[in-house]
């Protein structure tokens, strides 16, 4: 009893301090991708744990504790449509409404703010939980079909009350937000800052909306902004963090006086990270630490101090809000005053293990937030003074006034300049302003005028549902689903259609933008129920993955990249028509097949986990490789990459890299996927500014130019794979291997040995009474070898501080030798590695891995010839196919095969000096008049190793020699010959 009355005075206290977000994970079924990976269920859930195991990598299972863990993975039916629960463990989607919906529907009610977000990878199925699809009505829909019908119920019983919704949307891409609601004028917004009001974006535009339909058009309307914004900023969905607002003001009679109750509801739907080994605080960095996604690593940081905050202690935590625009906006949702909840979707499937960790590492983080919620209610006509006194107040300052600073600084801020203390002044006074005249408007007024807007929209989304039924066009295609099909190109019959930039003269019928479009592009003509084009000189344009040039048919069904983004597919109804009455069905493309066609890859149908992955992989690089090309050259940096292959590090697959090769110095380096992905953000950025007439990007030092790389910076020379299933029968091997670069050129040789030794560090050889018939019978013993890298021959000279490299097993940090220079350098290196005791991990790795060997040195730049003024577009097409990225592979499997035959040799020879012993036993029993052998004489035999052979063999002659004369042999320990 005492200590349940101590418990019960803390949670008093912790509830009065703030009260923790909410967090719900939920696991989702296979997608196709996965099912033909024949992926494994890597994931558990029991009640609110969810647990998940490596299964590939052998690590210990792990779980995590939230508020609520959904599996909807498997244990449910379709009923008419609607997935229903089959079991007691599937959650659909009216369970997770009634957990988690319910509570912002009742908090938002009651005055709160509330804020619910949906995080997870690309694919991970947030879309689902949130939106939902069909009947399948996720929390968005469902709460605000509840919300209009409440309203309506409400309005009938207190028919003076007045209730009040509006609506905005907002994207922050690279740290830029822009109001997805503002049509063609898209431009980016400031986030300012008020003491009273927290951060807010000035300008953004708030719509009135009377039901969830006007929602939805809404939301329709800003995702078609999004998708067009996307084709000319180079982005994708995965990179973009989109913000929905919703606003319910309840302006209602209570004792006598107008009271305003409002709540701000926050759906944020975060953007999925790419698919990395690490992420965050562990992952790669541009430079001076720019993350794969600046917001992400900014909201993370946020995440992290906020856990600590609520731990609480007497040292002040610092919250970093201001360092990302993401978390500027949403830390009323984190901090502030909302109550919160978070939904991270997952996938169970084994080959996204280390997304759904790093998913579920996220969500464990968020919910040690505590936010403090309050009810914002106060009297109508108070509220109105109080903006008119703000407004008078503000007044004065801009004026010439005393500028009172703390109306728009934090306490915690720097000191900030005259000019951002006018700038924000100024922005606040419009806030002010248009917010008082919202509140003396007639809400039935706007309410009317946002519903004339909403028809219009209405009406041309039908007129153009009609003409798709029956004129040719091209849709878009987008990594993103959401954003599929949201931009459409239609072609009139007899017409010819002009494609390229709006800088053309004369003006084009169809502008696009964004990397590799030409003024002039295309040409595409409606004639004769055909959809015929003509390429431009020098125009990039591919047909079904194939680069295409001069005139040619489009067919219905066919993908068609302009560009270097700009992705559609062809569609022809009168084609379609006839195709459905001949019984013909078309495939279906996403954009990852039609990406997967112009990097020339296959279905992937008979492959294998790995090579899976590999091509996922090229697949999502291909494009990004044209996109950073396409820069290079509009910018003039003299800089090309490409992907390459190369093999992974303790594992018998290979992996996407990419080349980075300068012209300007012909020095060559390799980046990571990550390193490649995160440099790209910032090249987006100089080239945006670029596009702008913004000259700051020519004045970026190099030290923070992500198209510059250091040029003291290591780099691969090559590598050599060499197996180790040697080991696993105490063999030595010792070889020298060709070592090869990414292109597979020969560029040096190196001497690799490995010995296995005894615990005094002297090598096992033959003279030594040990012989190993399995590896598995080493499993519980001690096994050390010793590994020697004497010398390498032939590196070219081109190369200085010459290096190996190398990653042991499960060593965490690589092994390394002495720098040398030379052509030929003496590295006279040793290195005794153990594994005590021997596991059946240890000897998986042996039988299924090499090891991997990097021959690493510095580069001595060259630089280009004086008076050579190519352009990068014109040094580019002396060495690069225009046809299809160049996929460079360095094939280790020859070296390991040499390998793995030297020791299947020795092993065979051991085996057949076994045989020949056997086989003179048999002879010596047949000469003796002997019909049998004793079974434990035998085995005495084949588990002898070759030095005592010759001994046992003996011995049991004497023994046969022996039962000739007594013949009293055992017929239990014998066997027929």
């Amino acid at each position: 009893q005492h200590y349940k009355s101590i418990t019960f005075i803390e949670e008093e206290v912790i509830m009065a301090e703030g009260e923790a977000v909410k967090v719900a994970v939920r696991v989702r079924p296979f997608n196709g991708r996965e099912i033909n990976m024949n992926a494994k269920v890597c994931m558990r859930m029991e009640g609110a744990t969810t647990y998940i195991s490596d299964l590939d990598g052998g690590d210990e299972e792990k779980f995590f504790t939230f508020d609520y863990s959904y599996w909807s993975y498997d244990g449910f039916e379709d009923i008419d449509g609607y997935l229903t629960p089959s079991n007691d463990q599937y959650a659909d989607q009216k369970k997770v409404f009634d957990d988690v919906g319910v509570g912002i529907r009742d908090n938002s009610w009651n005055g709160f703010n509330c804020s619910l977000f949906a995080y997870g990878q690309t694919g991970s199925g947030k879309s689902y939980s949130i939106i939902g699809y069909g009947p399948n009505k996720g929390v968005v829909p469902l709460y605000c079909e509840d919300l209009f019908i409440k309203m309506a119920e409400l309005q009938k019983v207190n028919p003076d009350n007045e209730y009040q919704v509006a609506f905005s949307m907002l994207e922050i891409y690279n740290e830029s937000v822009f109001d997805l609601l503002a049509g063609k004028q898209r431009k980016a917004l400031k986030i300012r800052q008020s003491k009273q009001r927290g951060f807010f974006v000035q300008g953004l535009k708030k719509t009135p909306v009377g039901s969830y339909i006007e929602i939805e058009e809404r939301m329709a309307e800003g995702t078609a902004n999004r998708t067009v914004a996307s084709t000319k900023m180079n982005a994708t969905s995965s990179r973009a963090h989109t913000v929905v607002e919703l606003t319910l003001i309840q302006k209602i009679k209570q004792d006598g006086a107008n009271m305003t109750k409002t709540s701000v509801v926050n759906l944020v739907d975060l953007a999925g990270s790419e698919r990395a080994g690490s992420t965050g605080a562990t992952g790669a960095t541009l430079k001076q630490g720019a993350a794969i996604n600046k917001s992400l690593s900014a909201l993370g940081n946020v995440i992290a101090a906020l856990a600590k905050e609520s731990e609480g202690g007497r040292t002040k935590v610092v919250i970093p809000f201001r360092d990302s625009s993401l978390t500027m906006i949403l830390k009323n949702a984190l901090g502030g005053n909302s109550k919160t909840v978070m939904i991270a979707a997952l996938s169970p499937a084994s080959v996204n293990y280390e997304e759904t960790l790093s998913t579920l590492r996220f969500a464990d983080r968020a919910k040690q937030i505590k936010t403090k919620a309050t009810v914002n209610e106060s009297p109508t006509d108070k509220l109105i003074r109080e903006l008119k006194e703000e407004n008078d107040k503000l007044k004065q300052m801009l004026e010439g006034g005393v500028i009172d600073k703390s109306m728009v600084k934090d306490d915690d801020e720097e000191d900030i300049s005259d000019e951002e203390v006018q700038a924000r002044l100024q922005a606040l006074m419009d806030e002010s302003n248009a917010e008082k005249a919202s509140m003396e408007q007639e809400w039935k007024d706007k309410l009317e005028e946002a519903q004339k807007a909403i028809e219009a929209l209405k009406e041309e989304q039908s007129r153009k549902q009609e003409m798709m039924k029956t004129i040719p066009h091209i849709t878009n295609l987008n990594g993103d689903e959401q954003l599929c099909g949201m931009i459409v190109y239609f072609f009139e019959d007899g017409k010819e259609n002009k494609v390229g930039t709006k800088d053309s003269d004369p003006p084009n019928d169809i502008v696009l933008s964004g990397l590799e479009i030409e003024s002039s592009h295309c040409l595409i003509t409606h004639s004769a129920a055909k959809l015929l084009m003509v390429v431009a000189d020098e125009a990039r344009v591919y047909v079904n993955g194939e680069y295409v040039s001069g005139k040619l048919e489009l067919m219905h069904g066919d993908r068609l990249l302009l560009g270097t983004n700009n992705l559609f597919t062809v569609v022809n109804p009168g084609e379609r028509e006839a195709a459905e009455k001949a019984g013909i069905e078309y495939f279906k493309f996403t954009y990852h097949d039609a990406m997967s066609e112009i990097q020339n890859l296959g279905s992937g149908d008979d492959a294998q986990k790995g090579e899976e992955l590999l091509q996922e992989d090229i697949a999502v690089l291909g494009p990004m490789i044209g996109e950073v090309n396409a820069m290079s050259c509009a910018m003039n940096k003299k800089v090309k990459f490409d992907i390459v292959i190369m093999p992974e590090e303790g594992k018998r697959r290979k992996k996407a890299m990419v080349s980075m090769f300068s012209y300007l110095t012909s020095c060559s380096y390799l980046l990571s996927r990550e390193d490649f992905i995160s440099r790209k953000y910032k090249m987006e950025e100089m080239y945006q500014q670029f596009v702008e007439g913004d000259e700051s990007w020519e004045s970026v030092p190099a030290s923070e130019d992500p198209f510059v790389e250091d040029e003291n910076k290591e780099t691969t020379i090559g590598t050599v794979s060499i197996s180790l299933k040697s080991l696993g029968y105490l063999f030595e091997q010792e070889q020298m291997l060709t070592i090869t670069n990414y292109q597979g050129a020969a560029k040096g040789e190196l001497r690799v040995e490995y010995y296995p030794v005894k615990e005094d560090g002297s090598i096992i050889t033959e003279e030594d009474d040990i012989f190993v018939d399995d590896p598995d019978t080493l499993v519980g013993q001690p096994l050390r070898f010793s590994l020697k890298i004497p010398y390498a021959r032939g590196i070219p000279k081109r190369f200085e501080n010459v290096f190996c490299r190398y990653r042991f097993f499960l060593d965490t940090d690589t092994t390394s030798t002495g720098q040398v220079t030379g052509q030929n350098p003496e590295f006279g290196f040793s290195q005794t590695h153990s594994c005590t005791p021997v596991t059946d991990q240890f000897i998986d790795y042996l039988e299924k891995t090499s090891l991997v060997i990097e021959v690493v040195g510095t580069q001595i730049p060259t630089p280009m010839k004086a008076g050579d003024e190519r352009t990068t577009k014109q040094l580019m097409a002396s060495n690069f196919s225009l046809n299809q990225t160049q996929l460079a592979l360095m094939d280790p499997e020859k070296q390991i095969i040499m390998g793995e035959l030297q020791s299947t040799q020795r092993r065979a020879k051991k085996q057949q000096n076994k045989l020949v012993k056997v086989q003179e036993l048999l002879d010596a029993a047949k000469d003796n008049e002997s019909e049998t052998i004793s079974v434990a004489d035998l085995q005495k035999i084949l588990e002898s190793n070759a030095d005592s052979m010759g001994i046992c063999v003996a011995g049991l002659l004497a023994v046969l020699k022996f039962r000739k004369n007594s013949r009293k042999n055992s017929k239990k320990d014998e066997l027929k010959l």
